[in-house]
């Protein structure tokens, strides 16, 4: 009885020191930096503001970005934290599927979602692959971004954020 209790204890332990050693990216950020690395930039890679709040098993994630016209669009999405994908449909009505998961050492999240072609909803067009991380400090939150585009120029750019 005392070994199972011990036991117990033990992985109640190790689980709570998992979760606490995962980065809490939760808060509104402002883009502070953006750096392109290779390709086209485009004015709305990044978005300007960030808010992302924790769930007990996802995230919401909440952006505004420069739309059509140089007007604010915002876009707002829950995501799964354990790594399984979400089916749905693009502002821009494109068959989407995107997946959340930890890096490995837990401080990062890699946001991956695949869009595919209007006018063929089974040929991928793009995939964007999104690394958020937060500073050693916890002070900005940094994004890597890259497009890997199927009819296009791959692109990537990073950006810094800060907690507002």
């Amino acid at each position: 009885m005392t070994m199972t209790i011990r036991l117990l204890s033990i992985a109640f332990f190790m689980q709570a020191t998992a979760a606490f050693a995962q980065s809490d990216l939760a808060g509104t950020w402002a883009l502070q930096n953006k750096q392109q690395v290779s390709g086209p930039d485009y004015a709305n890679a990044l978005p300007k503001q960030i808010t992302i709040n924790k769930q007990a098993d996802s995230l919401i994630i909440e952006s505004v970005n420069i739309g059509a016209e140089g007007k604010d669009v915002t876009n707002k999405q829950a995501l799964a934290i354990n790594g399984k994908s979400v089916i749905g449909l693009s502002p821009s009505q494109r068959r989407l599927i995107r997946s959340l998961k930890w890096t490995d050492d837990k401080k990062g999240l890699i946001l991956t979602s695949i869009y595919y072609r209007l006018d063929n909803p089974t040929e991928i067009d793009f995939t964007r692959i999104e690394i958020l991380s937060l500073s050693t400090d916890g002070k900005q939150l940094n994004i890597d971004k890259k497009s890997e585009e199927t009819q296009s120029e791959t692109w990537q750019v990073k950006g810094v954020y800060a907690r507002k």
